[in-house]
């Protein structure tokens, strides 16, 4: 079933919770992104029987507007309360998490209790170089404008995906500070992790994924790398791999 929202939620972005088993799988979204880039993994996990949260993230999914003021901790509490409530009827949790989503995933992972994570196109360095000087743009510009989709090889998915045609560059330098955070969190990262990254990812320093698997404190730590997709891996041409990787991941922690 959607949840409801008190907020204008551009169709297609709605959150989504289905009750299962006392597996529960937590599945967040990236920056400027919606429920919707992950939504079709979530529908398939749940077909398996567990529980599944997929929460908007505050200031997603309605207008760049609500983003403009928001802050990288909001996203973090947004996420920490959909754990919370998975943890209130599920024994195990596993986060998955989509770019920004994979970096508030291994963060909750460095503070709360989890069963596992699955970090893809984990975002910890952006590929644009011009990202050094991120920082002082929104004094400038408060917005960046976005020409096309989504980073997605295939152009007919691209095209599909509900998303913002604006960046609250205010927002997108809180991105930064979270990175920054998660790299002192890092070996405080015991759990299970899966990494799957592309290696076509234009959005995302690929290196990153490896940094992350080097400094992480797991014992058990897995990267699969993908040739085809770009940074969506999730809608890209290879999500079949990346579904069957994550289901695999599942069954191997109950």
């Amino acid at each position: 079933m959607t949840e409801k929202a008190e907020y204008k939620i551009m169709p297609g972005c709605e959150p989504l919770f289905i009750e299962g088993d006392k597996t529960g799988i937590l599945l967040l979204h990236g920056f400027t992104g919606s429920p919707y880039e992950v939504k079709e993994l979530g529908e398939q996990l749940g077909k398996k029987g567990y529980t599944v949260s997929i929460p908007l993230l505050k200031g997603h999914g309605t207008t760049p507007a609500d983003l403009l003021n928001c802050r990288w901790y909001d996203w973090f509490e947004d996420s920490k309360k959909a754990l919370f409530k998975l943890r209130k009827t599920c024994n195990t949790v596993i986060a998955v998490g989509l770019s920004t989503g994979a970096s508030l995933a291994l963060h909750l992972a460095a503070h709360y209790q989890l069963e596992g994570v699955a970090a893809l196109s984990p975002a910890l360095f952006l590929k644009n170089k011009s990202s050094v000087i991120l920082p002082y743009l929104p004094i400038l510009f408060p917005y960046r404008y976005i020409k096309g989709g989504p980073d997605i090889s295939d152009v007919a998915t691209a095209d599909a995906v509900v998303k913002y045609r604006k960046t609250p560059l205010k927002a997108a330098k809180e991105v930064l500070k979270l990175y920054a955070h998660l790299k002192m969190d890092l070996p405080e990262i015991y759990v299970p992790v899966l990494l799957i990254q592309a290696e076509q990812d234009h959005v995302v320093d690929p290196k990153g994924a490896q940094w992350i698997y080097d400094h992480i404190s797991s014992k058990e730590k897995k990267i699969l790398k993908l040739s085809k997709s770009f940074h969506v891996i999730t809608l890209d041409v290879e999500k079949k791999i990346v579904f069957r990787e994550i289901e695999r991941f599942i069954s191997e922690r109950l």
